[in-house]
Protein backbone atom coordinates (compact mmCIF):
# COMPACT_ATOMS: atom_id res chain seq x y z
CA UNK A 1 0.00 0.00 0.00
CA UNK A 2 1.18 3.53 -0.77
CA UNK A 3 -1.02 5.72 1.38
CA UNK A 4 0.41 9.08 2.32
CA UNK A 5 3.09 9.18 -0.39
CA UNK A 6 4.05 12.71 -1.37
CA UNK A 7 4.96 13.96 -4.83
CA UNK A 8 8.72 13.46 -4.45
CA UNK A 9 8.27 9.92 -3.15
CA UNK A 10 6.00 9.05 -6.08
CA UNK A 11 8.53 10.45 -8.52
CA UNK A 12 11.20 8.23 -6.98
CA UNK A 13 8.89 5.20 -7.29
CA UNK A 14 8.20 5.97 -10.97
CA UNK A 15 11.92 6.41 -11.59
CA UNK A 16 12.72 3.05 -10.02
CA UNK A 17 9.95 1.43 -12.07
CA UNK A 18 11.50 2.71 -15.29
CA UNK A 19 14.82 1.16 -14.31
CA UNK A 20 13.38 -2.30 -13.56
CA UNK A 21 9.85 -2.38 -14.90
CA UNK A 22 9.24 -6.14 -14.58
CA UNK A 23 10.57 -6.37 -11.05
CA UNK A 24 8.59 -3.30 -9.89
CA UNK A 25 5.36 -3.95 -11.79
CA UNK A 26 3.28 -4.21 -8.60
CA UNK A 27 3.72 -0.48 -7.98
CA UNK A 28 1.15 0.03 -10.74
CA UNK A 29 -1.52 -1.70 -8.65
CA UNK A 30 -0.47 0.23 -5.54
CA UNK A 31 -0.72 3.57 -7.32
CA UNK A 32 -4.03 2.60 -8.93
CA UNK A 33 -5.48 2.08 -5.45
CA UNK A 34 -4.62 5.71 -4.71
CA UNK A 35 -7.08 6.77 -7.41
CA UNK A 36 -9.85 5.93 -4.91
CA UNK A 37 -8.43 8.24 -2.22
CA UNK A 38 -10.39 11.27 -1.01
CA UNK A 39 -7.44 13.64 -0.72
CA UNK A 40 -6.85 15.92 -3.70
CA UNK A 41 -3.06 15.82 -3.29
CA UNK A 42 -3.02 12.01 -3.26
CA UNK A 43 -5.24 11.81 -6.32
CA UNK A 44 -3.12 14.32 -8.24
CA UNK A 45 0.06 12.41 -7.46
CA UNK A 46 -1.49 9.09 -8.49
CA UNK A 47 -2.83 10.45 -11.79
CA UNK A 48 0.48 12.05 -12.69
CA UNK A 49 2.46 8.93 -11.76
CA UNK A 50 0.25 6.53 -13.73
CA UNK A 51 0.39 8.87 -16.69
CA UNK A 52 4.20 8.80 -16.61
CA UNK A 53 4.28 5.01 -16.24
CA UNK A 54 1.93 4.23 -19.13
CA UNK A 55 3.51 6.78 -21.46
CA UNK A 56 6.83 5.05 -20.73
CA UNK A 57 5.32 1.62 -21.41
CA UNK A 58 3.87 2.80 -24.74
CA UNK A 59 7.25 4.13 -25.80
CA UNK A 60 8.98 0.91 -24.72
CA UNK A 61 6.58 -1.18 -26.81
CA UNK A 62 5.21 -3.12 -23.83
CA UNK A 63 1.56 -2.26 -24.39
CA UNK A 64 1.04 -4.54 -27.37
CA UNK A 65 -1.75 -7.09 -27.64
CA UNK A 66 -0.23 -10.62 -27.81
CA UNK A 67 -1.55 -13.19 -30.25
CA UNK A 68 -4.81 -14.80 -29.25
CA UNK A 69 -4.13 -18.25 -27.84
CA UNK A 70 -4.90 -20.28 -24.70
CA UNK A 71 -3.52 -18.81 -21.50
CA UNK A 72 -1.26 -21.77 -20.77
CA UNK A 73 0.45 -21.36 -24.15
CA UNK A 74 1.38 -17.73 -23.62
CA UNK A 75 5.00 -16.93 -22.96
CA UNK A 76 5.94 -15.06 -19.76
CA UNK A 77 6.57 -11.98 -21.87
CA UNK A 78 3.11 -12.16 -23.47
CA UNK A 79 1.46 -12.75 -20.07
CA UNK A 80 3.23 -9.65 -18.76
CA UNK A 81 2.04 -7.58 -21.71
CA UNK A 82 -1.51 -8.84 -21.33
CA UNK A 83 -1.44 -7.95 -17.64
CA UNK A 84 -0.17 -4.44 -18.43
CA UNK A 85 -2.93 -3.89 -20.99
CA UNK A 86 -5.56 -4.89 -18.42
CA UNK A 87 -4.09 -2.44 -15.90
CA UNK A 88 -4.03 0.29 -18.54
CA UNK A 89 -7.71 -0.26 -19.37
CA UNK A 90 -8.63 -0.17 -15.67
CA UNK A 91 -6.69 3.07 -15.23
CA UNK A 92 -8.33 4.57 -18.31
CA UNK A 93 -11.77 3.72 -16.93
CA UNK A 94 -10.95 5.21 -13.53
CA UNK A 95 -9.65 8.43 -15.09
CA UNK A 96 -12.92 8.78 -16.98
CA UNK A 97 -14.81 8.37 -13.70
CA UNK A 98 -12.65 11.11 -12.17
CA UNK A 99 -13.95 13.52 -14.81
CA UNK A 100 -16.98 13.82 -12.53
CA UNK A 101 -14.92 14.45 -9.38
CA UNK A 102 -16.08 17.33 -7.20
CA UNK A 103 -12.68 19.04 -7.41
CA UNK A 104 -12.16 20.98 -10.63
CA UNK A 105 -8.40 20.47 -10.53
CA UNK A 106 -8.85 16.67 -10.53
CA UNK A 107 -11.24 16.88 -13.46
CA UNK A 108 -8.80 19.01 -15.46
CA UNK A 109 -5.80 16.84 -14.64
CA UNK A 110 -7.76 13.72 -15.63
CA UNK A 111 -8.81 15.07 -19.03
CA UNK A 112 -5.27 16.26 -19.80
CA UNK A 113 -3.82 12.84 -18.94
CA UNK A 114 -6.52 11.04 -20.92
CA UNK A 115 -5.74 13.11 -24.02
CA UNK A 116 -2.00 12.49 -23.69
CA UNK A 117 -2.58 8.75 -23.29
CA UNK A 118 -4.84 8.88 -26.35
CA UNK A 119 -2.05 10.44 -28.39
CA UNK A 120 0.48 7.91 -27.09
CA UNK A 121 -1.79 4.98 -27.98
CA UNK A 122 -2.33 6.43 -31.46
CA UNK A 123 1.41 6.54 -32.00
CA UNK A 124 1.98 3.09 -30.46
CA UNK A 125 -1.22 1.12 -31.20
CA UNK A 126 -2.03 -1.66 -28.76
CA UNK A 127 -3.53 -3.90 -31.45
CA UNK A 128 -0.98 -3.20 -34.20
CA UNK A 129 2.75 -2.68 -33.71
CA UNK A 130 3.93 -2.17 -37.27
CA UNK A 131 5.68 1.03 -36.22
CA UNK A 132 4.55 3.05 -39.22
CA UNK A 133 0.85 2.36 -39.39
CA UNK A 134 -1.35 4.89 -37.65
CA UNK A 135 -4.51 3.68 -35.89
CA UNK A 136 -6.53 6.28 -34.03
CA UNK A 137 -7.90 4.90 -30.71
CA UNK A 138 -11.41 6.10 -31.49
CA UNK A 139 -13.19 3.82 -28.99
CA UNK A 140 -11.20 5.34 -26.14
CA UNK A 141 -12.15 8.79 -27.43
CA UNK A 142 -15.81 7.75 -27.59
CA UNK A 143 -15.72 6.67 -23.94
CA UNK A 144 -14.29 10.06 -22.96
CA UNK A 145 -16.84 12.00 -25.00
CA UNK A 146 -19.81 10.05 -23.64
CA UNK A 147 -18.79 11.03 -20.14
CA UNK A 148 -18.11 14.66 -20.96
CA UNK A 149 -21.34 15.19 -22.89
CA UNK A 150 -23.41 14.56 -19.79
CA UNK A 151 -27.05 15.36 -19.15
CA UNK A 152 -26.46 15.80 -15.41
CA UNK A 153 -23.19 17.78 -15.12
CA UNK A 154 -22.22 20.97 -16.89
CA UNK A 155 -18.78 20.28 -18.40
CA UNK A 156 -18.48 23.32 -20.67
CA UNK A 157 -15.45 24.72 -18.86
CA UNK A 158 -13.83 21.27 -18.90
CA UNK A 159 -14.51 20.87 -22.61
CA UNK A 160 -12.51 24.01 -23.35
CA UNK A 161 -9.41 21.96 -22.55
CA UNK A 162 -10.10 20.01 -25.75
CA UNK A 163 -9.79 23.16 -27.87
CA UNK A 164 -6.19 22.46 -28.85
CA UNK A 165 -6.89 18.81 -29.63
CA UNK A 166 -9.78 19.82 -31.91
CA UNK A 167 -7.36 21.71 -34.15
CA UNK A 168 -5.89 18.38 -35.31
CA UNK A 169 -7.57 16.89 -38.37
CA UNK A 170 -7.83 13.30 -37.12
CA UNK A 171 -9.11 14.23 -33.66
CA UNK A 172 -11.64 16.61 -35.19
CA UNK A 173 -13.03 13.98 -37.54
CA UNK A 174 -13.38 11.23 -34.94
CA UNK A 175 -15.00 13.65 -32.53
CA UNK A 176 -17.55 14.58 -35.18
CA UNK A 177 -18.29 10.92 -35.92
CA UNK A 178 -18.82 10.10 -32.24
CA UNK A 179 -20.96 13.18 -31.70
CA UNK A 180 -23.38 11.73 -34.23
CA UNK A 181 -23.35 8.32 -32.51
CA UNK A 182 -23.85 9.83 -29.06
CA UNK A 183 -26.73 11.99 -30.32
CA UNK A 184 -28.46 9.01 -31.93
CA UNK A 185 -28.24 7.00 -28.70
CA UNK A 186 -29.18 9.85 -26.35
CA UNK A 187 -32.68 9.49 -24.91
CA UNK A 188 -32.93 12.60 -22.75
CA UNK A 189 -32.17 15.97 -24.38
CA UNK A 190 -32.07 18.60 -21.65
CA UNK A 191 -30.36 22.00 -21.32
CA UNK A 192 -27.23 20.55 -19.70
CA UNK A 193 -26.75 17.98 -22.46
CA UNK A 194 -27.32 20.60 -25.17
CA UNK A 195 -24.76 22.97 -23.61
CA UNK A 196 -22.13 20.24 -23.38
CA UNK A 197 -22.88 19.02 -26.89
CA UNK A 198 -22.63 22.51 -28.38
CA UNK A 199 -19.32 23.18 -26.65
CA UNK A 200 -17.75 20.54 -28.93
CA UNK A 201 -19.97 21.00 -31.97
CA UNK A 202 -18.81 24.61 -32.26
CA UNK A 203 -15.21 23.40 -32.53
CA UNK A 204 -15.87 21.04 -35.47
CA UNK A 205 -14.54 22.51 -38.69
CA UNK A 206 -14.64 20.39 -41.86
CA UNK A 207 -11.88 21.40 -44.32
CA UNK A 208 -12.81 22.12 -47.91
CA UNK A 209 -12.39 19.26 -50.39
CA UNK A 210 -9.84 21.20 -52.47
CA UNK A 211 -7.82 22.23 -49.41
CA UNK A 212 -4.29 20.80 -49.17
CA UNK A 213 -3.99 17.68 -47.06
CA UNK A 214 -3.20 18.64 -43.50
CA UNK A 215 -0.37 16.85 -41.70
CA UNK A 216 -1.41 18.21 -38.33
CA UNK A 217 -2.17 14.92 -36.60
CA UNK A 218 -3.10 14.44 -32.98
CA UNK A 219 -0.51 11.73 -32.34
CA UNK A 220 2.24 14.14 -33.41
CA UNK A 221 1.16 16.54 -30.68
CA UNK A 222 3.14 14.34 -28.28
CA UNK A 223 6.43 16.00 -27.36
CA UNK A 224 8.29 12.72 -27.87
CA UNK A 225 6.95 12.47 -31.43
CA UNK A 226 8.25 15.81 -32.66
CA UNK A 227 11.62 14.42 -33.75
CA UNK A 228 10.33 11.12 -35.10
CA UNK A 229 11.23 10.35 -38.70
CA UNK A 230 8.24 8.07 -39.35
CA UNK A 231 5.61 9.57 -41.58
CA UNK A 232 2.03 9.16 -40.47
CA UNK A 233 -0.57 9.99 -43.09
CA UNK A 234 -4.23 10.81 -42.62
CA UNK A 235 -6.58 11.80 -45.41
CA UNK A 236 -9.56 13.68 -44.04
CA UNK A 237 -12.73 11.84 -45.19
CA UNK A 238 -14.63 14.97 -46.17
CA UNK A 239 -17.60 13.15 -47.70
CA UNK A 240 -18.15 11.03 -44.59
CA UNK A 241 -17.68 14.04 -42.32
CA UNK A 242 -20.39 15.94 -44.19
CA UNK A 243 -22.78 13.03 -43.76
CA UNK A 244 -22.16 13.05 -40.00
CA UNK A 245 -22.64 16.82 -39.85
CA UNK A 246 -25.89 16.63 -41.84
CA UNK A 247 -27.23 13.94 -39.55
CA UNK A 248 -26.35 15.94 -36.44
CA UNK A 249 -27.96 19.20 -37.57
CA UNK A 250 -31.12 17.54 -38.81
CA UNK A 251 -31.67 16.59 -35.16
CA UNK A 252 -30.28 19.71 -33.50
CA UNK A 253 -32.49 22.04 -35.52
CA UNK A 254 -35.54 20.36 -33.95
CA UNK A 255 -34.40 20.96 -30.37
CA UNK A 256 -36.10 23.44 -28.09
CA UNK A 257 -32.95 25.53 -27.85
CA UNK A 258 -32.21 27.79 -24.91
CA UNK A 259 -31.90 31.53 -25.77
CA UNK A 260 -28.11 31.32 -25.53
CA UNK A 261 -27.86 28.25 -27.80
CA UNK A 262 -30.35 29.84 -30.19
CA UNK A 263 -28.05 32.84 -30.65
CA UNK A 264 -24.97 30.63 -30.95
CA UNK A 265 -26.70 28.56 -33.63
CA UNK A 266 -27.47 31.66 -35.67
CA UNK A 267 -23.74 32.43 -35.71
CA UNK A 268 -22.48 28.86 -36.13
CA UNK A 269 -24.72 27.65 -38.97
CA UNK A 270 -23.79 30.29 -41.60
CA UNK A 271 -20.10 30.13 -40.75
CA UNK A 272 -19.46 26.39 -40.52
CA UNK A 273 -22.55 24.40 -41.45
CA UNK A 274 -24.59 25.71 -44.40
CA UNK A 275 -22.02 25.12 -47.14
CA UNK A 276 -21.63 21.49 -46.00
CA UNK A 277 -25.34 20.71 -45.92
CA UNK A 278 -26.91 18.51 -48.59
CA UNK A 279 -30.16 20.51 -48.35
CA UNK A 280 -29.32 24.00 -47.01
CA UNK A 281 -32.91 25.19 -47.50
CA UNK A 282 -33.91 22.99 -44.55
CA UNK A 283 -32.81 25.97 -42.46
CA UNK A 284 -35.21 28.34 -44.23
CA UNK A 285 -37.90 28.36 -41.53
CA UNK A 286 -35.29 28.62 -38.79
CA UNK A 287 -33.65 31.72 -40.25
CA UNK A 288 -36.78 33.43 -41.55
CA UNK A 289 -38.60 33.06 -38.24
CA UNK A 290 -35.52 34.39 -36.47
CA UNK A 291 -35.22 37.32 -38.88
CA UNK A 292 -38.84 38.26 -38.23
CA UNK A 293 -38.39 38.36 -34.46
CA UNK A 294 -36.62 41.72 -34.51
CA UNK A 295 -33.96 43.01 -32.14
CA UNK A 296 -30.66 41.18 -31.59
CA UNK A 297 -32.04 37.91 -32.98
CA UNK A 298 -32.72 39.56 -36.33
CA UNK A 299 -29.18 40.92 -36.40
CA UNK A 300 -27.79 37.43 -35.94
CA UNK A 301 -30.14 35.87 -38.50
CA UNK A 302 -29.01 38.31 -41.18
CA UNK A 303 -26.12 36.29 -42.54
CA UNK A 304 -28.05 33.03 -42.71
CA UNK A 305 -30.97 34.60 -44.59
CA UNK A 306 -28.65 36.39 -47.00
CA UNK A 307 -26.72 33.21 -47.81
CA UNK A 308 -29.95 31.32 -48.50
CA UNK A 309 -31.20 34.13 -50.74
CA UNK A 310 -27.94 34.86 -52.55
CA UNK A 311 -26.41 31.39 -52.87
CA UNK A 312 -29.33 28.97 -52.70
CA UNK A 313 -31.98 31.03 -54.52
CA UNK A 314 -34.39 31.41 -51.62
CA UNK A 315 -37.26 33.66 -52.67
CA UNK A 316 -37.33 36.43 -50.05
CA UNK A 317 -38.23 39.72 -51.78
CA UNK A 318 -38.54 41.70 -48.53
CA UNK A 319 -34.99 41.02 -47.33
CA UNK A 320 -33.69 44.56 -47.84
CA UNK A 321 -36.91 46.10 -46.59
CA UNK A 322 -36.52 44.27 -43.29
CA UNK A 323 -32.81 45.06 -43.20
CA UNK A 324 -33.70 48.75 -43.55
CA UNK A 325 -36.03 48.49 -40.55
CA UNK A 326 -33.14 47.29 -38.39
CA UNK A 327 -31.40 50.64 -38.83
CA UNK A 328 -32.63 52.07 -35.55
CA UNK A 329 -30.68 53.98 -32.83
CA UNK A 330 -30.84 50.88 -30.62
CA UNK A 331 -28.55 48.98 -33.01
CA UNK A 332 -25.56 50.94 -31.71
CA UNK A 333 -26.00 49.43 -28.27
CA UNK A 334 -26.50 45.84 -29.43
CA UNK A 335 -23.93 43.20 -28.51
CA UNK A 336 -23.59 42.17 -32.16
CA UNK A 337 -23.21 45.69 -33.57
CA UNK A 338 -19.90 44.98 -35.27
CA UNK A 339 -21.20 41.82 -36.95
CA UNK A 340 -24.32 43.67 -38.13
CA UNK A 341 -22.49 46.52 -39.89
CA UNK A 342 -19.85 44.26 -41.42
CA UNK A 343 -22.61 42.12 -42.90
CA UNK A 344 -24.50 45.19 -44.12
CA UNK A 345 -21.34 46.34 -45.87
CA UNK A 346 -21.35 43.02 -47.72
CA UNK A 347 -25.10 43.16 -48.47
CA UNK A 348 -24.82 46.67 -49.95
CA UNK A 349 -21.98 45.81 -52.30
CA UNK A 350 -24.04 44.26 -55.09
CA UNK A 351 -24.12 46.14 -58.39
CA UNK A 352 -27.71 44.99 -59.00
CA UNK A 353 -29.32 47.01 -56.23
CA UNK A 354 -31.69 49.80 -57.37
CA UNK A 355 -30.56 53.36 -56.78
CA UNK A 356 -33.49 54.31 -54.56
CA UNK A 357 -32.67 51.45 -52.19
CA UNK A 358 -29.02 52.38 -51.70
CA UNK A 359 -30.01 56.06 -51.37
CA UNK A 360 -32.40 55.09 -48.58
CA UNK A 361 -29.62 53.33 -46.66
CA UNK A 362 -27.17 56.21 -47.17
CA UNK A 363 -29.71 58.77 -45.98
CA UNK A 364 -30.77 56.55 -43.09
CA UNK A 365 -27.17 56.32 -41.88
CA UNK A 366 -26.77 60.07 -42.28
CA UNK A 367 -29.87 60.58 -40.10
CA UNK A 368 -28.65 58.03 -37.54
CA UNK A 369 -25.27 59.76 -37.32
CA UNK A 370 -26.93 62.64 -35.46
CA UNK A 371 -28.09 60.20 -32.74
CA UNK A 372 -25.26 57.69 -32.66
CA UNK A 373 -22.62 57.45 -29.89
CA UNK A 374 -19.41 59.26 -30.81
CA UNK A 375 -17.39 56.06 -31.56
CA UNK A 376 -20.03 55.00 -34.11
CA UNK A 377 -20.30 58.29 -35.99
CA UNK A 378 -16.98 57.95 -37.82
CA UNK A 379 -17.88 54.40 -38.85
CA UNK A 380 -21.24 55.59 -40.27
CA UNK A 381 -19.56 58.42 -42.18
CA UNK A 382 -17.04 55.99 -43.66
CA UNK A 383 -19.90 53.65 -44.61
CA UNK A 384 -21.66 56.50 -46.43
CA UNK A 385 -18.44 57.36 -48.29
CA UNK A 386 -18.11 53.71 -49.39
CA UNK A 387 -21.66 53.75 -50.77
CA UNK A 388 -21.00 56.99 -52.67
CA UNK A 389 -17.86 55.45 -54.20
CA UNK A 390 -19.67 52.25 -55.20
CA UNK A 391 -22.73 54.02 -56.61
CA UNK A 392 -21.70 57.29 -58.34
CA UNK A 393 -25.36 58.16 -59.01
CA UNK A 394 -25.79 58.75 -55.27
CA UNK A 395 -23.44 61.71 -55.29
CA UNK A 396 -26.34 63.98 -56.04
CA UNK A 397 -27.20 63.59 -52.35
CA UNK A 398 -24.07 65.51 -51.40
CA UNK A 399 -25.54 68.70 -52.81
CA UNK A 400 -29.03 68.35 -54.16
CA UNK A 401 -30.21 71.73 -55.52
CA UNK A 402 -33.82 70.54 -55.65
CA UNK A 403 -34.07 69.92 -51.91
CA UNK A 404 -36.35 72.42 -50.15
CA UNK A 405 -35.67 73.95 -46.76
CA UNK A 406 -34.51 71.51 -44.08
CA UNK A 407 -37.79 71.97 -42.21
CA UNK A 408 -39.48 70.39 -45.23
CA UNK A 409 -36.98 67.60 -45.86
CA UNK A 410 -38.79 65.03 -48.05
CA UNK A 411 -37.07 62.18 -46.19
CA UNK A 412 -39.41 60.49 -43.71
CA UNK A 413 -37.38 58.63 -41.05
CA UNK A 414 -40.55 56.97 -39.73
CA UNK A 415 -41.37 55.31 -43.06
CA UNK A 416 -40.35 51.59 -42.87
CA UNK A 417 -40.38 51.09 -46.65
CA UNK A 418 -37.15 52.33 -48.33
CA UNK A 419 -39.06 52.81 -51.59
CA UNK A 420 -41.40 55.33 -49.96
CA UNK A 421 -39.10 57.15 -47.52
CA UNK A 422 -38.18 59.91 -50.01
CA UNK A 423 -34.41 59.55 -49.61
CA UNK A 424 -33.68 60.06 -53.33
CA UNK A 425 -35.19 63.55 -53.15
CA UNK A 426 -33.26 64.55 -50.04
CA UNK A 427 -29.64 65.40 -49.28
CA UNK A 428 -26.96 64.54 -46.73
CA UNK A 429 -27.38 67.77 -44.76
CA UNK A 430 -26.80 65.82 -41.54
CA UNK A 431 -23.25 65.12 -42.64
CA UNK A 432 -22.70 68.83 -43.35
CA UNK A 433 -23.79 69.66 -39.81
CA UNK A 434 -21.31 67.13 -38.40
CA UNK A 435 -18.45 69.18 -39.89
CA UNK A 436 -18.89 71.36 -36.81
CA UNK A 437 -18.82 68.47 -34.34
CA UNK A 438 -16.94 69.05 -31.10
CA UNK A 439 -14.70 66.04 -31.79
CA UNK A 440 -12.05 66.85 -34.43
CA UNK A 441 -12.04 63.22 -35.63
CA UNK A 442 -15.76 63.35 -36.42
CA UNK A 443 -15.49 66.76 -38.07
CA UNK A 444 -12.62 65.49 -40.22
CA UNK A 445 -14.55 62.36 -41.27
CA UNK A 446 -17.51 64.53 -42.33
CA UNK A 447 -15.22 66.72 -44.46
CA UNK A 448 -15.91 64.68 -47.60
CA UNK A 449 -19.17 66.58 -47.98
CA UNK A 450 -17.22 69.63 -49.27
CA UNK A 451 -14.26 67.82 -50.86
CA UNK A 452 -13.59 65.27 -53.56
CA UNK A 453 -14.41 61.72 -52.53
CA UNK A 454 -11.50 59.37 -51.91
CA UNK A 455 -10.70 56.79 -54.58
CA UNK A 456 -10.34 53.82 -52.23
CA UNK A 457 -13.07 52.68 -49.86
CA UNK A 458 -12.60 52.84 -46.11
CA UNK A 459 -12.03 49.64 -44.17
CA UNK A 460 -14.98 49.53 -41.79
CA UNK A 461 -13.24 46.92 -39.67
CA UNK A 462 -10.96 49.65 -38.34
CA UNK A 463 -13.85 51.58 -36.78
CA UNK A 464 -16.75 49.21 -36.32
CA UNK A 465 -15.74 48.14 -32.81
CA UNK A 466 -14.19 51.38 -31.62
CA UNK A 467 -14.86 52.48 -28.04
CA UNK A 468 -14.88 55.78 -26.15
CA UNK A 469 -11.61 54.80 -24.48
CA UNK A 470 -9.86 54.36 -27.84
CA UNK A 471 -11.15 57.70 -29.10
CA UNK A 472 -10.05 59.41 -25.89
CA UNK A 473 -6.55 57.92 -26.02
CA UNK A 474 -6.16 59.00 -29.62
CA UNK A 475 -7.41 62.51 -28.83
CA UNK A 476 -4.87 62.80 -26.00
CA UNK A 477 -2.05 62.06 -28.43
CA UNK A 478 -3.12 64.75 -30.87
CA UNK A 479 -0.79 67.74 -31.17
CA UNK A 480 -2.57 71.09 -30.87
CA UNK A 481 -1.33 74.62 -31.22
CA UNK A 482 -0.72 76.43 -27.91
CA UNK A 483 -3.05 79.38 -27.39
CA UNK A 484 -1.91 82.16 -25.02
CA UNK A 485 -4.42 83.17 -22.34
CA UNK A 486 -2.49 86.19 -21.00
CA UNK A 487 0.28 88.51 -22.16
CA UNK A 488 1.90 88.91 -18.77
CA UNK A 489 3.30 86.23 -16.50
CA UNK A 490 1.38 86.21 -13.17
CA UNK A 491 3.31 86.78 -9.96
CA UNK A 492 1.01 84.70 -7.79
CA UNK A 493 -2.47 83.22 -7.56
CA UNK A 494 -4.21 86.62 -7.62
CA UNK A 495 -1.38 88.93 -8.72
CA UNK A 496 -1.81 89.93 -12.33
CA UNK A 497 -0.67 93.15 -13.93
CA UNK A 498 -3.49 95.76 -14.20
CA UNK A 499 -5.92 93.27 -12.68
CA UNK A 500 -8.89 94.64 -10.70
CA UNK A 501 -9.18 91.37 -8.78
CA UNK A 502 -5.69 91.93 -7.28
CA UNK A 503 -6.70 95.40 -6.10
CA UNK A 504 -9.99 94.35 -4.52
CA UNK A 505 -9.01 91.06 -2.86
CA UNK A 506 -6.07 89.66 -0.94
CA UNK A 507 -5.19 86.27 0.51
CA UNK A 508 -4.69 86.15 4.28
Amino acid sequence: MMKGKNVNELRAIVKSFKKEKVKNSNVIIDIMEMLHDDKEETLSGAITSLHAIFIFLFQEGDLVQPKIMPEDLLSPSDKYKKWLIERFKETHTQLIILLTHEEKSIQELSIVCLLKLLAAEGKHPISDKSGKKYAFPDQQLKAILKNLISETQDNCSLLTLMLEAMTFADFNYWTLKHLENILKQQKEINAIFMNNFFALLELVDIPEENAPESQQLFLLSDEDAENEEEHYSFTYPTTEAKKHLNSIWQRVIKWNLTPDLYRRSLVLIPDKVLHHMKQPLLFTDFFMESYDLGGPISLLALQGVFILVNKYNLDYPDFYKKLYRLYEPTVFHAKYRARFFMLCDKFLSSSHLPGYLVAAFAKRMSWLALQAPAPCIVMLLHFIVNLLIRYPNLRVLIHNPDVPELENDPFDPMEPDPAKCGASNSSLWEVASLKHHVLPEVAKAAGFIHKNLPIIEHNLGDKVEETYEEMYERACKMKVKTTATTFHKPEGLFKYQDDVMSDMWSLT
